[in-house]
């Protein structure tokens, strides 16, 4: 039993980390069916809402921005029907469109800013950038003739002035180690992956991770189940952790390739939308073999939609921790303007007859507070407390029970060791990832000569205490205490993390996972054995 001061801290080390999560984690907690447009008639409704703004535009004292004014009320009234309904301006459905059909039109460079200077992040494999010169860590000084960086131009600016059609041409001064240099890019279509990382841990056992549900999600896995059953995989580890939810047809879809035919997968049903199942189809490529699913509090919509599916048809184990609980489904629908509404339609159902979502009753911002305070009561405990006792049935007849998200067969809870909040509040602050991307600036060029792939890089980079150190003064600078003690026992954690940030920044989405896996806790625990490159 922990004492009280050591409970109070480790707690407090958890929110730092779960407010970093959640705050990027719930834009994109999407459950959605697609895009429409529909005329309607007026409504009483719509004429009191008229009314109003009629009144306001001509007899309010002062003059007033009344397209600002009609976003911010339509975002309030779709707040008040539940957490997950809401407004997209033009630009941010078209981001919503984007991530959903998984490709964009751009050069292909991922980017890092620090304050108001942009650097390039990473050079995708296979994008318009690819062997024009550019590498990360170059600082982004002006696009087209415009400056960038130090000028207090917002990231979305910066991205808009390098994003454009296919086939047209970009123009771009950059600096590395003080030395300027031009790039001239043609823009081309910047494929978005949603798996990143795909292999075999041994000769037998399969992983595949996923990060968000999109268009080509389903593709994607499709050809990584064909690629690890060709060498041999006979047991498959799906890792949902973190993936924050997206196109139900893709859940439906990947949830089909592990079932066997008429399996039922999820089920939709609301006040104005009949019940609709929807059942695996022939022809899935892993329908036999063993599966285990890993989950997180981050896991929601799509990856509970998938998860739901295997585990009431027992056909996987279910690992890690309780998963968000959302089990709404938003359609969105297109207004007039280039914005949208992204409206709650209807309930999922699991096959057993769950619906895994939170209480919303009480407001959003209860909503989020019962969130955190959920993670602080289970993050360090191996059971989850049930908060619905209505007992489901999977299709082998084993009780499973439905509240607040998807609660694991295998509780998997958080390191209790009081080291690891030290490491954890330096992840959270961002000091490590700040520190390896200093490393990549200063030494981008020797690296990519050194290492002339990502295996050569994980076989041979070592991180030295110079860096080490970095992390510990960065967030000393940050207000975090050095802890001596914390920093020899998580030594190799803390390398093991800078190398994958840099190998990411260096090689890619796919050199940070397998190196991250190698300190892979939740697959420690559960004898995972991964092999070395």
């Amino acid at each position: 039993m922990m004492n009280s001061d050591k409970k109070q801290t480790q707690n407090g080390n958890l929110i730092l980390v779960i407010v970093a999560m959640v705050t990027g984690m719930l834009i994109g907690m999407l459950l959605t069916t697609g895009n429409q447009r529909r005329h309607f008639s007026p409504t009483p409704l719509q004429g009191k809402m008229d009314e109003v703004m009629r009144l306001v535009e001509e007899e309010y004292v002062d003059r007033v921005d009344t397209d600002s004014l009609s976003e911010r009320l339509v975002a309030v009234m779709l707040g008040e029907l539940d957490p997950h309904s809401t407004y997209l301006s033009a630009r941010e459905t078209e981001r919503t469109e984007e991530m959903m059909r998984g490709s964009f039109e751009g050069v292909g460079l991922v980017l890092h800013r620090e304050g108001d200077t942009t650097y390039v992040g990473q050079v995708l494999a296979d994008g318009p950038s690819q062997g024009s010169g550019i590498l990360p860590g170059d600082m982004i000084v002006c696009v087209d003739g415009d400056t960038v960086s130090g000028v207090g131009m917002p990231a979305d600016s910066v991205v808009a002035r390098l994003r454009g059609p296919r086939r047209s041409k970009v123009d771009i001064l950059a600096l590395r180690s003080g030395k300027p240099l031009g790039f001239t890019i043609q823009r081309g279509v910047v494929d978005h992956k949603t798996l990143p990382y795909y292999d075999m841990l041994d000769d037998t056992t399969g992983y595949v991770k996923l990060v968000s549900f999109s268009g080509t999600s389903h593709d994607e896995f499709r050809h990584a189940l064909r690629d690890l059953k060709a060498a041999g995989m006979r047991h498959l580890i799906f890792d949902l952790r973190g993936n924050g939810g997206g196109s139900l047809g893709a859940a439906v879809g990947i949830a089909g390739e592990l079932l066997p035919r008429g399996s039922l997968i999820v089920y939709t049903q609301g006040e104005h939308s009949r019940r609709r199942d929807v059942t695996a189809r022939s022809g899935g490529l892993f329908t036999e073999g063993g599966i285990t699913v890993l989950i997180d509090e981050s896991s929601a919509s799509a990856s509970e939609v998938v998860s739901g599916a295997l585990q009431d048809n027992d056909r996987a184990l279910v690992a890690g921790r309780r998963s968000f609980g959302k089990g709404l489904v938003q359609t969105e629908f297109a207004l007039s303007d280039g914005s949208s509404v992204l409206l709650t339609t209807a309930r999922y159902y699991t096959p057993s007859g769950r619906c895994i979502q939170r209480p919303y009753n009480e407001g959003t911002d209860e909503y989020y507070r019962a969130y955190v305070q959920q993670l602080i009561d289970e993050a360090y405990v191996d059971t989850a407390a049930v908060t619905d006792t209505t007992p489901y049935y999977t299709v082998g007849g084993r009780v499973v029970y439905g509240g607040g998200g998807i609660t694991p067969d295998r509780i998997l809870p958080y390191r209790k060791d009081s080291t690891f909040a030290y490491y954890n509040r330096l992840l959270a602050s961002g000091a490590v990832n700040r520190a390896a991307f200093s490393y990549v600036r200063q030494h981008a060029a020797q690296l990519l000569q050194r290492y002339s792939d990502a295996k050569a890089f994980v076989r041979g980079f070592r991180v030295d205490e110079a860096l080490i150190e970095q992390v510990a003064a960065l967030g000393e600078h940050d207000g975090i205490a050095r802890d001596n003690r914390s920093l020899q026992a998580q030594h190799g954690l803390l390398a093991n993390t800078l190398k994958a940030y840099v190998g990411q920044a260096l090689f890619g989405d796919a050199t940070f996972y397998l190196i991250v896996l190698q300190e892979d806790e939740d697959l420690k625990k559960l004898r995972i054995k991964i092999k070395n490159i």
